[in-house]
């Protein structure tokens, strides 16, 4: 079957596919973010009402995803904080990271204050049957207009957090 109707995502097709893409997106709020919501799929992808409705419940939730998400970067920073030092350095200058330096008060930006100044910029859900790819990706971002850095953490479709990555 190359196509299922859902209850979250309505009509899920995958049958003209000849490479991975987006066969659905939507834009959720988390706070005052608007976040864009990608589902991919690839073109052997066979839609399984399970798997998406636990994609679905991940969304569902998306506050107590954010909250799981933001722990793991927080760890994540502790442990290795040049994430945090290449953006301090490199946006020098720049409105937010001076908000943490003034808040550092001399100090190091700490994990916990650069976590909270991150913002989620998008979802991405893929089908199980791509290789190599976690259910769901969530990318998290500083100062996205002026870097294209990206902390990729990486859940299971049941909402454990398996890894944070950086990318760009």
């Amino acid at each position: 079957m190359k196509a299922i109707e859902h209850a979250h995502f309505g009509r899920v097709e995958t049958n003209a596919l000849r490479d991975t893409d987006v066969i659905w997106r939507s834009t959720l709020q988390l706070g005052d973010d608007e976040v864009e919501v990608l589902l991919w799929a690839g073109p052997s992808s066979e839609p399984d009402a399970g798997e998406l409705d636990d994609l679905a419940a991940r969304l569902t939730d998306l506050p107590a995803l954010d909250a799981a998400a933001r722990a793991a970067l927080r760890r994540h920073l502790r442990a290795d904080r040049y994430f945090i030092d290449f953006h301090v350095e490199e946006l020098e200058g720049g409105e937010a990271v001076g908000r943490l330096l003034r808040a550092a008060a001399g100090g190091e930006v700490g994990a916990d204050a650069f976590v909270a100044a991150m913002r989620l910029g998008g979802v991405g859900l893929w089908l199980s049957d791509l290789p190599g790819r976690p259910p769901v990706v969530l990318d998290y971002v500083f100062e996205p207009d002026l870097s294209d850095q990206v902390l990729a953490v990486k859940v299971t479709r049941h909402g454990a957090v398996t890894s944070v990555d950086w990318e760009s």
